[in-house]
């Protein structure tokens, strides 16, 4: 290929990437930490090597999975591009010190057109020939040079994507290792009752994992207090002194007691 068209490609490309000297991933990053220093945070575990790149297929069974995993969202990127080298994506999540990103891509069509291109056109010409004069005659040679330009369309497709990406820190081992949530209307019509948390996800190898309390239970009771929703169950979580708790579940239409080694 001619050189000049070589780098004209090149700079085609980049043209129709928004990566140059600007990071897409850290120019698209939205924040879920509420700007929370995560060194001062005793929620997470800072990572000691090189963060981990992963190639997602399903954002919503990839999350849960990181969660149940024991790993806390730091926040994400979305955009819409060209060619995205992920290493990019690799040196946001050390920037943000996240320990894994979760990359996703999606092909959303293909851009065309043509581009002017004004390359250099210099055109040099070799004169000779004789002079007769009084004096008698002389031979005479040289070159004369002409410099312009000629315009030169070149089409071109720049193939474009929309990017997710998903960054995430080890979270500190939880004091009893469920997510929940407030009842949904379905459940406290079910319940009978507008009381009690829905567990949506249980943390691996945590108090909750290893007493067997199952995602989708219903919490009704901590030690006998009823538990209102979420805020309030969190308060009696936090407050909660003995090393052991005992929960009250409604599970599959019966209510079972059981007993928790809680973390401390």
């Amino acid at each position: 290929m001619y050189k000049p068209f070589a780098a004209i490609l090149a700079l085609l490309s980049t043209a129709f990437t928004i990566t140059g000297c600007t990071n897409p991933y850290s120019q698209y990053y939205t924040d879920l930490t509420g700007g929370q220093n995560v060194f001062e945070s005793p929620k997470v575990i800072l990572p000691t090597e090189k963060p981990k790149l992963i190639y997602g297929t399903n954002r919503e069974i990839d999350e849960k999975k990181m969660l149940e995993d024991g790993y806390l969202p730091l926040g994400f990127s979305s955009f819409n591009a060209g060619e995205i080298n992920q290493k990019e994506a690799l040196k946001h999540a050390k920037k943000i010190h996240a320990s894994t990103v979760i990359v996703y891509y999606n092909y959303t069509g293909t851009v065309s057109g043509v581009m002017p291109i004004n390359m250099p056109n210099t055109q040099t010409s070799y004169h000779s020939g004789s002079i007769y004069g009084a004096g008698g005659y002389a031979n005479y040679s040289g070159t004369s040079t002409t410099y312009g330009t000629t315009t030169t369309y070149m089409p071109y497709n720049i193939n474009r994507y929309d990017f997710y990406a998903s960054f995430w820190i080890k979270a500190t081992p939880m004091k009893l290792g469920i997510i929940w949530q407030d009842l949904s209307e379905e459940l406290r019509q079910k319940l009978g009752s507008n009381k009690g948390v829905y567990v949506w996800i249980v943390v691996k190898d945590s108090p909750a994992f290893n007493s067997d309390i199952l995602s989708g239970d219903v919490l009704r009771r901590v030690n006998e207090q009823e538990i209102i929703d979420s805020n309030h169950f969190q308060k009696l979580l936090d407050n909660a002194s003995d090393p052991a708790a005992e929960f009250e579940i409604f599970r599959n239409g019966e209510t079972i007691i059981k007993r928790v080694q809680l973390r401390n």
